[in-house]
């Protein structure tokens, strides 16, 4: 069996430190120092990962390793045999558990096991009375005007995002598998804007990570009103941003108190997405403070390395997986910045504006303590529309837990386009198509995304062979104000015009119609810098292009 204690010594180096004499812990996360003697082989994943799992790394040639194997059962079973201890839950990529006790005794005799590298307690009874929530009901916003009959009011939140675009072209989720880790999704059995979900058996699995009940439908709303921004349906009211795709609903977060032990649910909860094939996680959670202040994390912290979850979402992306993450309220509160995991590195952390694209002031600010722009991108939370907590209604709300799905549901829909492209590429393309791309900042990162311009990036840059549609007449050369593009000979159809500068980014994107001959006129051009771009006529696999000069 190969050695994996270098591996266990990297889980010991992210434990939190907090310390084991604590004697009102009543959680703790256990350790292994290896998987030496476990009975699995990277030889046979379909042991620990489902098919759709191992045809996602297929797709993208993602080797297994050491952290797929799940964790030794003789490890658990034998701490499990220390006394009255009960397991909440196990994590393959840290090589431990989350296990519960009040029994001194079997603490002392777990710590003495000699495959136990470290227990360091989560959770402890320096907690609320029970009364204490961390979401409020959703906060309600100013009415917004909505376009477009099969949206109704929740028109803006995609049409700023072009994910009407990915619609148009038949592109609403079909075949993709979404996680959503959350605090649990009241009523979605039986509220009537999950029928369609329901009725086509789009639930593919739930699971209660907290206190394995077995039922995710009763415990709170948070997930419920997350869930409506994707996969929501009332008619001339809201339509989800991913309608068709099939989900997984993961219950991973204790409402009424706030303590570590809900990251180490995470972390499982992400493990088991990646063991049933899930495409993409939203996770509209954040954690910093905690009931015990001693648990607390600190901006230091938050570098994408340190924290467990936030190396989870990491390693959730290296799985071949695209996470989705909120990047926090507190933009107006002493602690403004984002929380764990959006510091994770290589996922897409959300954060939130209003519908004139403007930096809500709740959505927290970047960056990552080690310097990486957070948030990566932006979409509507500032008046977004989401089912209400109670009635098969809508309602205006406030939140980044609610900008991010309804960008997760558009990520779903883009990677539906281009099956081809590997997680990686998808999650630059929504970056590269974002508003301020070549200027990013701590408020809203690249800015907010455009969907249509990313799906024409990704087409662009994974066509290795195109056939030329001919020669691109453009005149004015140098232009200033505007372009006016000749249409080659041959149908355009569905044609789309692009401009980019000279770092791919795509500037304009617009689609036309027009006869062989006519001119197509690109306007307003004047705030573009002086330089060299490049314009592009894409009709599929047919592509004709000109370098041109502004002044």
């Amino acid at each position: 069996m190969m050695n994996l204690r270098t591996f266990a010594l990297f889980s010991f180096c992210v434990c939190s430190t907090w310390a084991l004499a604590q004697t009102s812990v009543d959680t703790y996360w256990v350790a292994f120092t290896d998987k030496d003697d476990t009975p699995y082989t990277l030889e046979q994943p379909e042991q620990f990962l489902s098919q759709r799992a191992i045809q996602r790394r297929s797709d993208q040639t993602i080797p297994y390793d050491a952290l797929d194997l799940p964790v030794d059962p003789v490890y658990i079973q034998t701490v499990l045999d220390q006394g009255d201890v009960h397991l909440v839950n196990r994590s393959k990529w840290f090589n431990g558990i989350t296990i519960r006790t009040t029994d001194n005794g079997a603490l002392d005799a777990i710590q003495q096991l000699p495959f136990v590298l470290v227990v360091r307690g989560t959770r402890s009874d320096a907690r609320g009375d029970g009364t204490r929530s961390k979401f409020d009901p959703p906060c309600p916003a100013d009415d917004r005007d909505g376009e477009a009959a099969d949206y109704g009011t929740s028109f803006r939140q995609i049409e700023m995002l072009r994910g009407h675009q990915l619609h148009a072209q038949g592109a609403k989720g079909q075949g993709m598998l979404i996680g959503v880790l959350d605090s649990g999704f009241d009523g979605v059995d039986s509220a009537l804007a999950f029928a369609p979900l329901r009725d086509r058996g789009g639930i593919l699995l739930t699971r209660d990570m907290v206190t394995h009940d077995g039922d995710v439908y009763q415990d709170h709303w948070h997930g419920r009103s997350v869930l409506s921004c994707m996969a929501g349906y009332l008619e001339g009211q809201l339509l989800g941003t991913a309608p068709e795709a099939d989900f997984v609903l993961l219950r991973t977060e204790e409402v009424n108190s706030e303590f570590p032990v809900e990251e180490d649910h995470w972390v499982a909860g992400a493990e088991l997405a990646d063991s049933l094939g899930c495409d993409v996680l939203n996770t509209s959670l954040g954690y910093t403070t905690f009931d015990d202040s001693t648990m607390d994390h600190t901006y230091a912290d938050l570098d994408g390395q340190t924290l467990r979850i936030s190396i989870a979402a990491g390693i959730a992306a290296r799985k071949g997986m695209i996470p989705v993450q909120s990047a926090g309220n507190n933009g107006q509160s002493d602690w403004h910045y984002i929380s764990a995991p959006a510091d994770a590195i290589d996922i897409l952390t959300v954060g939130a504006v209003g519908d004139v694209e403007n930096h809500a002031p709740f959505s927290s600010f970047g960056p990552s303590a080690d310097g990486r722009v957070k948030p990566d991108v932006c979409a509507m939370g500032w008046g977004s529309i989401i089912l209400r907590s109670d009635t098969d209604s809508i309602t205006a709300a406030n939140g980044t837990s609610f900008s991010s799905p309804i960008l997760a549901g558009l990520v779903a829909c883009l990677w539906q386009l281009h099956p081809e492209r590997n997680a990686t590429d998808i999650m630059e393309a929504v970056r590269r198509s974002a508003s301020f791309f070549l200027n990013p900042n701590d408020s809203m990162g690249y800015g907010v995304p455009n969907f249509g311009a990313a799906d024409v990036w990704l087409t662009l840059t994974g066509v290795e062979e195109v056939e030329e549609l001919g020669t691109l007449l453009v005149h004015p050369v140098p232009f200033s104000s505007t372009i006016n593009v000749v249409l080659p000979d041959g149908p355009m159809g569905n044609a789309h015009v692009v401009l980019f500068d000279v770092n791919g980014r795509v500037l304009r994107f617009q689609r036309i119609t027009g006869a062989a001959g006519s001119t197509y006129t690109l306007n307003d051009l004047d705030p573009l810098p002086s330089g060299v771009y490049v314009l592009k006529l894409v009709h599929g696999d047919r592509v004709a292009q000109q370098r041109i000069v502004k002044h």
